[in-house]
């Protein structure tokens, strides 16, 4: 197990605990879903299912609090690959157009999941940039090329 302070430990047993409804000592995929449900994020059964596999180490279809620990105290790599960007966006977005992602989908991923957490404005100005006619789905293509081929910082609005 990953060396963690009792304060991270005791964090990260909060949330598997609250995660893990019936007590087994492990996530399902259908205690996933009603997390995210909770969250307002809509998943369908393969995606939560998908989900649980990229963390599932010994492949039994549930997450153990080990595996979880794993993945919540893990370094997000600096930069990632377009196909890595791309998994990303289809486990985030609820968007039944495939290459899209709903403009809510990608607000709530950028401020929520990732390691920095932007801020909501931020988000917001970065996603003007891509969907400057304020659409309601984001081509991810289009912003995972901005995303890997820009270091500017989106302009103020």
């Amino acid at each position: 197990m990953l060396q963690l302070s009792e304060e991270d430990a005791n964090e990260f047993r909060e949330i598997f605990d609250l995660v893990d409804q019936d007590g087994s000592g492990k996530i399902s995929p259908a205690e996933l879903g009603e997390l995210t449900k909770k969250l307002g994020l809509k998943y369908s059964e393969s995606q939560l299912e998908m989900m649980v596999r990229e963390i599932d180490i010994d492949r039994n279809g549930e997450i153990d609090f080990e595996e979880f620990i794993t993945v919540m105290s893990r370094q997000v790599q600096p930069s990632y690959t377009p196909q890595q960007l791309k998994h990303a966006f289809s486990v985030f977005s609820t968007c039944d157009k495939e290459g899209h992602i709903n403009v809510n989908d990608l607000e709530y991923a950028l401020t929520m999941w990732t390691t920095d957490k932007l801020p909501r404005e931020k988000a917001h100005r970065l996603i003007k940039q891509i969907s400057p006619d304020s659409l309601s789905e984001i081509d991810y293509n289009e912003f995972i090329n901005v995303m890997t081929f820009s270091s500017q910082e989106p302009p103020a609005s």
